[in-house]
This record gives C-alpha cells, structure tokens and sequence, in this order.
C-alpha cells in the first residue's frame, strides 16, 4: 500500500518475519488496537512469516500479551535462545496450546495466513485453513533448523521449516499493508534516511544500512531486554506516524 490516505476498502495485514523483533509488529498491532481498532477488526486477512505468524495470531486470537511474555523469558536466561537447555519448540507449541481458544481453527481459516517453506523443495506454502486447533501451523512457521532442534514439525505428513526462508514477508491478492522491523520497502518499518544500498529478498526490497544489520543481529540473538522494549516502542510510534499520514486521526487523538 503506498496511498498517503488510507483507502476505504479493508487492507489485509501482513507481517514479516523478524524473529525476536517480532516485538516490534506487537507495537504496531497494539497502537492499531487502541487508536484505528477498525484496520485490525476489518482485516480481511492477516498474514505472517516465521515470528510474524505470531503476532498475526496475536491479532486474530488477541494473544498479544503471552507474545511480549514469551520474549522476555527467553532472554532471561543465560545465552537467551541459545541456550542448549532451552527447547524454544517445545516452549513455544507449549505456549500456543495453552492459549490457542478451542475453536482457534474455525476463528483463524479463511482469515490467519501462515507461510510455510516445504522441506524437500524449499517451495512456498501459505496456510489458511484448518480443520482442527493443532493445525493451527504456526509452529511450522517459526521451525529454524539447528535453532530450534533438529526435526522439523509435520503437516499432513510433510515436513516443514520457517517460512521465512520462501516468504519473509507474504501478501495477500487483495491490498496488503506491510509491517516489519527491518527498514525497507515496506508500509510500517524504522527509517533509515542514510542508506545507499539496497537488498531484495524473496522479492521484498531491503535497506543495507548499520543500522538494519544490528536489528537482525537482535532478531536472532537479542543483546538485552531493553532491546525488545526499545522495538516495541518504536513500533508503537512508527504506527502512529502512519495513522497521522494516511489520515485515519487527528494529531490529538494520540496525546
């Protein structure tokens, strides 16, 4: 989407995949949740990629609050993620299961689009119906080899692994509005004013700068919790500076 006024047909929302910069997306989703309630609510659908599948779920099923508390207990402990005592899978199947409402497959087909990389082809799939709550793929989606244990997770006997590595940032057929906390070519994402270079990956066009290199570094391996605090926050504000682009409030709504 790239209207400075926004359009009177629902956007789809989608968002990247950004790993523990997912807090980022949560910022953004939860200022659209206090100020323009409507783009979330109206949303024919939400797509995620890799961590984005979470906060896309975090929409749908309002779970953004067990997010923010699954991101901070991982960087409590000594090396965060990568802690070899640490099963991030494990912890993250344990979290959905307990949270995921027991109709979560009839809340989330038609409207939850999760990518998905199919292993033996590395091919792209977009996951949009559910017969069942455990087909609810999310964690397919957020599957890294060696980061998150060795064998990947099954749907309908196909194994799958991140769909980041097919899609980073998926899109609907109908007009999508982007986010992502990686500065690019994207409708909500950080400004980086100094770049010269440009990256395209699965066809999305990234800015090359210090600055985007340091986020990915802490997408992976956070450097303090501040840093997860600091993305939220940013993505809180970047939001609002969309909402007062685009027309959808007044400055003094937000203050």
């Amino acid at each position: 989407m790239s209207s400075c006024h926004y359009p009177e047909v629902p956007l789809s929302i989608s968002f990247s995949g950004s790993g523990f910069m997912a807090t980022y997306q949560l910022g953004v989703a939860q200022c659209f949740l206090k100020y323009a309630p409507q783009i979330l609510r109206t949303a024919p659908r939400v797509l995620g990629a890799s961590a984005g599948s979470l906060v896309a779920a975090a929409v749908v099923f309002t779970m953004r609050d067990e997010m923010l508390h699954f991101a901070k207990q991982m960087k409590a402990f000594t090396l965060g993620p990568l802690n070899p005592s640490i099963n991030v899978f494990h912890w993250l199947e344990c979290l959905l299961h307990k949270h995921l409402p027991s109709d979560a497959h009839q809340l989330a087909s038609g409207r939850l689009s999760v990518a998905m990389t199919r292993l033996i082809d590395g091919k792209r799939f977009i996951m949009s119906e559910f017969q069942t709550k455990e087909d609810v793929a999310l964690l397919c989606s957020c599957f890294v080899p060696g980061y998150c244990g060795l064998l990947p997770p099954s749907f309908k006997g196909v194994h799958y692994i991140d769909g980041g590595f097919s899609s980073i940032q998926p899109v609907s057929c109908s007009r999508t509005l982007t986010v992502s906390p990686f500065s690019g070519e994207i409708d909500i994402c950080p400004a980086d004013t100094s770049c010269t270079w440009d990256m395209v990956v699965n066809v999305v066009t990234f800015k090359v700068s210090k600055a985007n290199g340091i986020r990915i570094i802490n997408a992976v391996f956070p450097m303090n919790l501040e840093v997860l605090e600091q993305a939220y926050h940013r993505g809180y504000k970047d939001a609002i500076h969309f909402l007062l682009w685009n027309g959808v409030s007044k400055y003094g709504d937000y203050f």
